[in-house]
């Protein structure tokens, strides 16, 4: 059937174009009767109908009439555009009219004043001067409509080709975000109290924000008129960023420059981006920035032009712009978007595991669609399975899939810091609590407090830490552990133990301690905080020949752990510090026996741990 419709249209292969969703007709501004109507149009409009030729114009132009646009289904918000529309054809059929009564050839218009009865709804009057009076609110008299102060000037029609669409392709199973989009929709519609023309969408690798940006430039497109164009700056994606005067060339061709005419210099190409976009209403999307300067010359100079810029750091510095930052979804639209991905609703059981592997993925929407494709292609039956698969191995290597990369695409956000930036988070990473503060980060890294604040919040500009409170901050738990295996490979074995062991003695001395000193930077210290640090500590303190040091600090916690712990995790703790005894005991047996004051130390650990089960029992 499709190859049938194909071979009745000229350049079938090219109009009917094959999708994974089936087909789409693409149509140019030559096949489609609106934009005809439009060009033939204002040339009539335009001439003095004192030719053949031009009689020929205006009536090739009504002659295109079938009916009312959209008749019995015109789309919301587009009701003056239609109006617009009618209102042209009216000046049109009146002066057409008027020309060939004038010759006598009334007769000859019998089809074409025939379906304008049906668009005015209205009887119309082929003798009379004015064949279709004008509605209340409209100049009559034939006035030129795009000149016609009521109603004022519209954004396009749906439907309607005008300037270049080179937007990506808008995901069919989008969910979650609604907010968002609808907030910044309503902001470069024009719609809001106040415009701005750039918007940014910052936040961490994998969190959406080119998914938003596309959904959201199609849902503006009718906006802008002119064109749709989109551009990948590379910013931390790849190891290539691009350049301005390369991302420059990108839009100049979007923009329909043939590659002869564009500049060789940037400030040329700059000029000509400048000069030809110049009083148009352009939609333009810059994805993946890297910094300011290498957006700034990209956006439309235009107050009628918006721009969409996303980026993993906070571009504050763009004057005039509107900032959203696009934090992890909670557990509840991660589960409306699972469920579009998967094109399924899911029923109570299913939820239940659907939450859990939500859990697995951390609300990481990247991890969530890997995830979705490893099911969807029946690489495993269900959402359960792939739970437990994901929680007895490695998030990364389960959903690895070819051409995307989870921990690839993480790894990128630290290493495009600067050297000593990088190294800093790097061992920051490390530390086992999952609440830093910067006094805690400043004792362990061994720098002064002032140093890591600035680094924190160097840090949280760029999606690495998210501020908890004043001088708090978390780390995603999947950018954590991408972390903690690049630290592994690039920070030396004594360096992570010196590290770990600074922290362990501040955690052990700011126990009881209030403010931004203590372990939890929290008014209260939390139970999830509190276990969550010792069984981290635990693991470091095995990897890393720190099991004594870690025995002393869960001596020095027994009082809060005591407090804040239930029995059973109280009892975890414990089994931790007597698995630490026998890992310190067999060590000290095979290579040297530790001093008289570890022993001390040793007995009293043993003697808490004691009181404390027969406490519990």
């Amino acid at each position: 059937m499709i190859s049938a419709l194909r071979l009745s249209l000229d350049q079938g292969w090219d109009l009917v174009a094959t999708s994974h969703e089936g087909y789409m007709l693409k149509l140019t501004p030559e096949h489609s009767d609106v934009s005809e109507f439009c060009r033939l149009y204002d040339r009539a409009m335009s001439s003095a109908f004192a030719s053949d030729e031009d009689l020929s114009v205006a009536y090739s132009a009504l002659a295109l009439w079938r009916g009312r646009p959209c008749e019995g289904s015109e789309p919301r918000g587009q009701e003056h555009w239609i109006s617009e529309l009618v209102e042209q054809h009216r000046v049109l059929l009146n002066k057409t009219v008027q020309a060939f009564q004038e010759r006598g050839r009334s007769d000859e218009l019998t089809s074409i004043l025939r379906v304008a009865s049906k668009i005015h709804r209205q009887p119309v009057h082929p003798h009379s001067d004015t064949a279709v009076p004008a509605p209340a609110g409209w100049p009559s008299g034939g006035t030129h409509a795009r000149e016609s102060p009521v109603p004022p000037p519209l954004p396009a029609w749906p439907g309607v080709p005008v300037g270049p669409n080179c937007l990506p392709r808008d995901l069919q199973d989008f969910g979650g975000r609604e907010r968002e989009i609808d907030e910044l929709h309503t902001l470069l519609s024009g719609e809001g109290p106040h415009s701005p023309s750039v918007v940014t969408l910052h936040g961490m690798g994998g969190v959406g924000k080119t998914a938003v940006a596309v959904r959201l430039a199609h849902l503006l497109a009718r906006h802008y008129p002119d064109g749709q164009f989109f551009v990948s700056l590379d910013g931390f994606s790849s190891s290539c960023t691009a350049s301005v005067s390369s991302a420059l060339g990108v839009l100049l061709r979007q923009k329909g420059i043939p590659d002869d005419e564009i500049s060789s210099s940037e400030e040329g190409r700059l000029a000509q981006w400048r000069t030809i976009t110049a009083g148009q209403r352009l939609l333009v999307v810059l994805d993946d920035a890297r910094d300011i300067e290498q957006v700034e010359p990209l956006i439309p100079p235009s107050r009628d032009s918006a721009c969409i810029i996303t980026s993993r750091i906070i571009l504050n510095g763009i004057d005039g712009a509107h900032h959203t930052s696009l934090e992890v979804p909670d557990e509840d639209e991660c589960l409306e978007m699972l469920s579009c991905m998967l094109d399924r609703r899911f029923e109570s059981l299913d939820t239940q595991d659907a939450r859990a592997l939500i859990q697995q993925c951390a609300n990481l929407p990247l991890a969530l669609r890997l995830a979705a494709a490893r099911i969807s292609t029946r690489d495993f039956l269900d959402l359960r399975e792939l739970s437990d698969r994901l929680a007895a191995t490695s998030v990364f290597n389960e959903l690895e899939v070819p051409g995307r990369s989870l921990i690839g695409r993480l790894i990128t956000s630290f290493t495009s810091l600067e050297d000593f930036d990088h190294d800093r988070y790097l061992r920051l990473s490390l530390l086992p609590c999952p609440d830093l503060d910067e006094t805690s980060v400043a004792a362990a890294l061994g720098l002064s407090t002032d140093l890591v604040r600035c680094a924190c919040r160097r840090f949280a500009d760029r999606a690495l830490l998210q501020r908890t409170r004043a001088g708090a901050y978390r780390v995603h738990p999947l950018l954590l552990h991408a972390a903690h295996l690049e630290a592994q490979k690039k920070i030396t074995f004594d360096e992570q133990r010196r590290v770990i062991r600074a922290a362990f003695l501040h955690y052990k001395a700011s126990n009881g301690l209030v403010g931004s000193s203590r372990v939890s930077p929290s008014p209260s210290p939390d139970g999830h905080v509190v276990l969550r640090t010792l069984t981290r500590s635990a693991e470091l303190a095995a990897r890393l020949d720190l099991q004594q040091e870690f025995i002393e600090l869960c001596v020095a916690w027994e009082g809060m752990v005591s407090l804040v712990l239930d029995t059973r995790q109280q009892e975890v703790v414990w089994n931790l510090v007597r698995d630490a005894r026998q890992q310190s005991a067999e060590a000290a047996s095979q290579h040297h026996p530790g001093p008289p004051a570890r022993g001390h130390v040793m007995n009293v650990a043993r003697g808490r741990e004691t009181e404390l089960f027969r406490r519990s029992a």
